[in-house]
């Protein structure tokens, strides 16, 4: 068999998935650092250990990257929220995907929330459905098995939940320098368990 002739520039194959990855990787911490326009191909190539070149090779163009950035902070998530038997488990898979990205809250802020936020159009309509509907699918759930009131308004309630289980992440320069105290990793299981404690006593009957 003869064997295909490789296009210019391209890795040997060993090394395309980690430098892909390595690539996209290195594009998460930028973006969510200094957002899309403060990131260069230049710093993340230098990031990955790769040449700026090889970003074009990977990636057609810089949209095909910020969707790859995307994707990888939501992909996980994916693959553990549906299987939820209830709120503290989609609670506990949440949060442990957040412990291991803990850039993505920060890129989200910056690119998704905004109204000029570069990802905000591809995550309303790729990403968002499947995030929100996956907990309150078993919020409701949760409120059926609890007798919550019908007058409790269950979309303010995602939007509730979601943002304390945030927040530590987006505050912990900040809240560390004020308490004195270090966020580290149990600190942040203990703002988990305290959100979830929160909010189920304030939707009990």
């Amino acid at each position: 068999m003869t064997a295909t002739k490789p296009r210019p520039g391209r890795p040997a194959f060993t090394d395309t998935v980690d430098a892909r990855q390595g690539i996209i990787d290195a594009a998460c911490i930028h973006y969510a650092n200094f957002g899309i326009k403060g990131s260069s191909n230049r710093k993340i190539a230098e990031h990955a250990n790769v040449t700026p070149a090889m970003i074009n090779y990977y990636f057609r163009n810089k949209e095909d990257l910020h969707k790859a950035v995307l994707q990888s902070g939501l992909a996980p998530l994916r693959e553990t929220l549906p299987g939820s038997e209830n709120l503290g488990e989609w609670v506990n898979h949440f949060h442990s995907h957040l412990l291991q990205t803990p850039w993505f809250p920060h890129l989200m802020i910056r690119e998704v929330l905004p109204s000029n936020g570069l990802l905000r159009e591809y995550f309303v309509e790729h990403n968002a459905p499947f995030l929100f509907g996956s907990i309150k699918i078993v919020l409701q759930r949760e409120f059926k098995s609890r007798k919550v009131s019908k007058k409790k308004d269950i979309d303010r309630h995602v939007v509730l939940l979601i943002g304390l289980l945030l927040y530590p992440f987006l505050g912990m320069g900040i809240a560390q320098n004020v308490t004195g105290r270090m966020f580290d990793e149990q600190m942040m299981k203990n703002f988990r368990d305290d959100a979830l404690s929160l909010f189920l006593h304030g939707i009990e009957p």
